[in-house]
């Protein structure tokens, strides 16, 4: 199944944000992380679509593993700097499982 960049949004806001709730809950506000998280992938999303993918030669597992380590680094830096009290442990630790679980979705859905 092929998935435009809309379809990929929604996957990617509706599985991210699921999993910084699960991860969140307790410490949290439910409308903040649901805030945040819409926030981070927004950011990065269309970099990951519009921009890694025209970045000049290189194969596709080279240039994804680019976006997804851009995707990474940015969102942990989004919920640093927005979740008040986070630490870099736990804003890394949150941005790897949303995006990891976001990109595997995405592959089986893709492949």
């Amino acid at each position: 199944m092929m998935l435009g960049f809309i379809g990929a949004y929604v996957l990617t806001v509706g599985i991210e944000t699921a999993i910084a709730f699960l991860l969140l809950r307790n410490r949290f506000d439910p409308m903040l992380i649901a805030r945040n998280s819409v926030l981070a992938s927004t950011l990065t999303l269309p970099f990951v679509w519009f921009v890694f993918p025209v970045l000049g030669p290189g194969s596709w597992a080279l240039l994804t593993a680019l976006a997804e380590i851009f995707a990474f680094v940015v969102e942990a830096g989004v919920y640093r700097a927005l979740f008040p009290g986070m630490n870099w442990v736990d804003a890394l630790r949150t941005s790897f499982l949303c995006n990891a679980a976001s990109f595997m979705a995405g592959l089986l859905l893709v492949f």
